[in-house]
This record gives C-alpha cells, structure tokens and sequence, in this order.
C-alpha cells in the first residue's frame, strides 16, 4: 500500500505541495498517496485541455455550440478534481469544500 502523506492543493493555481504557503490562493489540505497525487495532476492536465480547447472557440464567436461543449468539459473536470479534494480532505478541507457549496 501506498503511503500517505499531506498535501496542499490551490486549484486556482493548480499547485500540490507538501507545505502550506500562506496567501498563495485557497489550500486545500489532504492526505493522498503518490498515485492519488498523480490522479490530481491528471485532472488539472485534462481542465487545461478543455480551457485551451474552449479558448480557440473565441476566434469563432457564432460557434458557441463548439464552445459549450469545451466550457462543459471543464466544469466537469474541475468539479472532479474538487470531488477528489473533498474525498480525500482532511475534516477542514471537507468543511472549506462545504462552505462553497458545490455539491449542493
């Protein structure tokens, strides 16, 4: 088994450190092994596809179905990596998540 170990995440920023950094966005503090780290780093991986895929839409501004879908893909891939957070959060971290209210 994996051995698990405390993170902190700004999705803002898409940073995962093993320390905290004071007024560097909002930090999510979890405890996740390698390959759950590796997972986190594949969803932000998979949010900047759609970002950049959603961004060449602009240049098409009467394209907006091709648009949705992009924007769509990207929700999507940042409320799993918030369901990833929160699932493997500290009590704080699920409070945070709570207070936002995105599974709500």
């Amino acid at each position: 088994m994996d051995m698990r170990k405390h993170y902190f995440v700004t999705v803002d920023t898409q940073d995962i450190r093993e320390i905290s950094i004071p007024d560097s966005g909002i930090e999510f503090e979890i405890i996740a092994s390698q390959n759950e780290i590796e997972e986190i780093e594949k969803l932000f991986m998979k949010k900047n596809k759609n970002a950049k895929k959603a961004v060449q839409y602009l240049a098409k501004p009467f394209d907006e179905r091709g648009a949705d879908s992009e924007r769509e893909g990207y929700d999507e891939h940042l409320m799993e990596i918030y369901r990833k957070i929160n699932e493997l959060g500290t009590m704080q971290t699920k409070e945070k998540i709570k207070e936002i209210g995105l599974f709500d």
